[in-house]
């Protein structure tokens, strides 16, 4: 996390993805740091609903992912601000990340507003594999694998 602002948690089911991130935000609080997140599932969703569409009347609607990505970029404080996106990887929703991903550190929607995510921000995802996952995207992000193995 100090060295990547992506980060993918991978892992199968049950071998502890979830209450990886949580300790380390529990531990963050303790030190002092106080740790807002949000954790949603990107495949809900159809990709335009996370990021945003177009009206018929030409008005931009925005996403779940977009309107939280400017509500933590809007605030004023420096507290460090995650924001989960928990389920398999999608081609669809995953490629429209690498602009975030990268060094720009910025969402580029389909109206072309651009929204940074700003140091105190990371991006954390919560996967399974990267079975869908493109060499690109890869090669943005720090990766956590946790074996379910019953060793440490």
């Amino acid at each position: 996390m100090e060295i990547r602002h992506c980060v993918f948690v991978m892992g199968p089911p049950g071998s502890g993805k979830t209450s990886t991130w949580y300790t380390l935000a529990k531990a963050f609080e303790k030190a002092g740091s106080k740790t807002m997140y949000v954790d949603l599932d990107p495949k809900v969703v159809l990709t335009k609903d996370l990021y945003g569409y177009t009206l018929p009347s030409k008005e931009w609607k925005d996403g779940l992912l977009s309107k939280l990505l400017r509500t933590y970029s809007e605030m004023e404080d420096t507290n460090t601000k995650w924001i989960l996106l928990d389920g398999d990887l999608d081609a669809n929703w995953i490629e429209s990340m690498n602009s975030v991903m990268d060094d720009n550190k910025i969402l580029t929607l389909a109206n072309n507003e651009r929204i940074p995510l700003k140091p105190h921000m990371r991006m954390i995802f919560e996967i399974r594999d990267l079975r869908f996952a493109t060499p690109a995207t890869v090669s943005r992000a720090g990766i956590l694998y946790i074996s379910d193995d019953s060793g440490y």
